[in-house]
C-alpha cells in the first residue's frame, strides 16, 4: 500500500502584490548583479512586468515591486546576454524584446496572424546552452477541452515549437500536434530536450 502524501507547512506568503492577487504570474527569473526578481502578468488586463529587489541573503521581499504595463500579453522572459536592460520573451504571437526601463514591447518575429489569435497563443519557453530560445505554441480551442479530454474527431493540435537563433533566423521544430507546449528544459549533456504537452513528454 503506498504511503499516505506528506503535507509540509510552506510558511507565510513570500510577497503581496500591491495591485491584489494576480490572474496568472509566470515565468520568474532571478538576476544576482542587483538581485532582482522579475515575472509576467500575462492574463491582467492590462498585462504587466513585475521586478521585485529582494534580499540576496534571506530572499525576502524589499519593499513593493516596479510594475510596467505590457502592450500585450507576454508569457516568458529572459535577460538577453551583452544587452542589459533587455529581455528576450514570447509575446501572444512570437518572438519580442521588451525594455527593462519602460515595457516597450518591440516585435521580432511575429509568427501567428492576428486574424489567429483567436486559435492560437504562445506559452512558455527557454534557453538552451547555445543561446537560442524555443518557444511553444498553445491550441487554444484543443485546450479547452482539458486535460486527456480531446475527442479524436478535433485531429491533430495546431500548436508548434519553435526555435529563435541568436543570429536571428526561426526554424520550425515541431509543426503541429502541441495543445499546450510547457516546461521547456536540456538534460545535463544537452543532447535531449524536454516539452510537456498537458501530461506527455516528447523528446525531441
Amino acid at each position: 500500500m503506498a504511503a499516505a502524501p506528506e503535507s509540509i507547512d510552506g510558511g507565510k506568503p513570500f510577497y503581496y502584490c500591491q495591485k491584489g492577487p494576480m490572474v496568472l504570474g509566470e515565468a520568474p527569473i532571478y538576476r544576482a548583479s542587483d538581485s532582482t526578481l522579475h515575472w509576467v502578468e500575462c492574463l491582467s488586463e492590462p498585462p504587466a512586468l513585475y521586478i521585485l529587489k529582494v534580499d540576496p541573503d534571506t530572499g525576502d521581499a524589499i519593499g513593493d515591486a516596479r510594475v510596467l504595463t505590457l502592450e500585450d500579453s507576454v508569457t516568458v522572459v529572459f535577460f538577453r546576454k551583452d544587452k542589459p536592460g533587455s529581455y528576450i520573451g514570447a509575446y501572444y504571437q512570437g518572438v519580442c524584446f521588451i525594455d527593462e526601463e519602460t515595457g516597450k514591447l518591440e516585435v521580432v518575429k511575429e509568427i501567428i496572424p492576428t486574424n489567429q489569435r483567436d486559435e492560437l497563443r504562445f506559452n512558455d519557453g527557454g534557453i538552451d546552452a547555445k543561446g537560442r530560445f524555443w518557444l511553444a505554441e498553445i491550441d487554444k480551442k484543443a485546450m479547452a477541452y482539458g486535460p486527456n479530454k480531446l475527442p479524436a474527431s478535433y485531429g491533430t493540435p495546431r500548436g508548434r515549437l519553435w526555435r529563435y537563433d541568436p543570429d536571428g533566423s526561426l526554424h520550425l521544430m515541431i509543426e503541429d500536434g502541441v495543445i499546450c507546449g510547457n516546461g521547456l528544459g536540456w538534460s545535463p549533456d544537452n543532447k535531449t530536450s524536454e516539452l510537456q504537452i498537458l501530461s506527455d513528454i516528447i523528446l525531441c
